[in-house]
């Protein structure tokens, strides 16, 4: 749900009914597709009405939007004031581990070769990743103020591309010194670019 829509009269959301839902809306999309996701199958696995599920979401891509951002918020990390870019780097590319790990990143997979043949639920998918990436690129922006954006996409994708294959394709766990040899790497390709480091 957008944060900026101003809800109506009646019963505040129960959080933790909605961390259900999204829970579950995963564990469909993991085990079934985007076919096979059905409000009726998250009602069924999170303990709900239809009607819950129909009163928060408009359709089957918005459910799939919120539950990206929402995901996306839960696990944020925080930072210190002047936290240097390297460690937020390693604190993003931890999360999006986090975030991709177990029946998340099974879903993202199948939300991949899915998108191809939804234009709208693909161009809601490439706006949450662009947000995505924002952390990422202002972060490697900071550590080569001169470097051409191409080079700083290019590391940006290459970091998450690393994360993505071995968390969601190998669904091998990263540990914090594989992350950080991760965004190294992705440092150095930028930084070979601009003759920084």
């Amino acid at each position: 749900m957008d944060a900026g829509i101003t809800r109506g009269r009646g019963r505040p959301r129960d959080t933790q009914k909605d961390a259900t839902i999204r829970d579950a809306a995963w564990r469909v999309l993991a085990d079934k597709g985007y076919e096979g996701l059905t409000f009726e199958a998250i009602a069924e696995l999170a303990g709900c009405s239809r009607a819950t599920l129909y009163r928060r979401f408009a359709s089957k891509d918005e459910l799939i939007t919120a539950i990206l951002h929402e995901t996306s918020r839960a696990i944020e990390p925080g930072f210190a004031a002047g936290e240097s870019p390297r460690n937020i780097l390693i604190g993003h590319a931890s999360a999006a581990a986090d975030y991709l790990s177990g029946e998340r990143g099974q879903a993202i997979l199948k939300l991949g070769f899915t998108i191809a043949h939804l234009p709208d639920l693909a161009a809601a998918i490439g706006r949450h990743a662009d947000q995505e990436r924002t952390f990422y690129i202002r972060e490697f922006r900071r550590l080569a103020p001169a470097a051409a954006l191409a080079d700083i996409e290019f590391a940006c994708h290459t970091l998450i591309g690393s994360v993505t294959y071995h968390v969601a394709i190998l669904r091998r766990p990263l540990p914090p010194a594989r992350i950080a040899q991760l965004v190294d790497q992705a440092i150095a390709l930028v930084a070979d670019r601009t003759g920084s480091r």
